[in-house]
């Protein structure tokens, strides 16, 4: 499962410069399960794997000289149910606790119940565990970490406005979903007063336009990562992982699901996946909608 189809370069020792150890060892002492699953049972420790660890590294990495965090944008693309909440869950859990004094971390989505799926599942970690139980006072829509002042509070493009807001944690979800990429813009503006703020985007593939008919802020994002990815552009400011089954190729290959799905036969039912295919052989489910929930494409 790496490297993915689409990767962008992070040098080495940016990557042992970075945080992502300390930010790794965190999710191994903190992460819960906070669901039933095949990945295990609720409550059970969550445990990262060798392409989760991998997007940690590079998405926390920083220049060995300066000691600045490179990525400002980490772009994460992958299909349907391949643990993106489980991981974003104690990663926001590190920003509010381990980011310094009056730290801002944001989960951000299309609507109010995609936005707080990651905020419950935070929460639901800080009640699963007696030292954040003890650090971390819990409110029907914000996390505030007692020791440093910091926030986490779940937003929706749906909120009227986000003005006045410093994060420096942003997790967008479903970027596809996004219905103009007013959110977006917004949010990276308000990135700028911070020192190492990071935007930190986990996905499914969508349709290629918003609701305004013009591209999409997820799908400008791929097709600017791509041309990082080939090395035509250089910037290292913006890191993608991006994992999707090769075009044109028959839905049934079980090559094209491990392509879009690292977490297939460990985090994602091998059965269910090959039931839709299926169905989208058969006319049971859209083509279409099966390459791009579960295809990535």
């Amino acid at each position: 499962s790496w490297p993915p189809a689409l990767l962008t370069p992070v040098a080495p020792g940016a990557i042992r410069a970075g945080d992502g150890p300390d930010v790794l060892a965190f999710i191994e002492e903190y992460g819960r399960i906070t669901k039933d699953s095949i990945a295990g049972p609720s409550g059970a420790p969550l445990v990262p794997r060798s392409w989760q660890r991998n997007i940690v590294n590079a998405a926390f990495a920083r220049d060995p000289l300066t000691g600045r965090r490179l990525a400002r944008t980490a772009l994460i693309g992958m299909a349907r149910k391949n643990g993106k909440t489980g991981l974003m869950a104690p990663i926001a859990l590190y920003g509010l606790t381990c980011e310094g004094e009056g730290a801002e971390v944001y989960s951000c989505a299309a609507d109010r119940d995609q936005a707080r799926l990651i905020f419950t599942a935070a929460k639901r970690t800080v009640e699963l565990i007696p030292d954040l139980a003890a650090r971390i006072r819990p409110y029907r829509d914000v996390l505030e970490d007692r020791q440093t002042g910091s926030i986490y509070r779940a937003l929706s493009s749906e909120a009227y406005t986000k003005e006045g807001l410093s994060p420096t944690l942003v997790l967008a979800d479903e970027l596809h979903a996004w219905p103009n990429r007013e959110l977006y813009d917004v949010m990276a503006l308000a990135m700028g007063a911070r020192r190492d703020p990071l935007m930190l985007i986990v996905t499914t593939a969508g349709v290629r336009a918003d609701s305004t008919g013009r591209d999409s802020i997820a799908y400008v994002l791929y097709q600017y990562g791509k041309r990082v990815a080939s090395r035509e552009l250089l910037d290292p400011s913006f890191v993608m992982a991006w994992w999707e089954a090769p075009y044109g190729k028959p839905l049934e290959l079980t090559s094209g699901w491990r392509a879009a799905n690292p977490g297939l036969g460990d985090i994602l039912d091998r059965d269910e996946l090959a039931g839709q295919s299926r169905k989208a052989r058969t006319g049971g489910m859209g083509e279409a909608e099966f390459r791009i929930k579960r295809l990535n494409q």
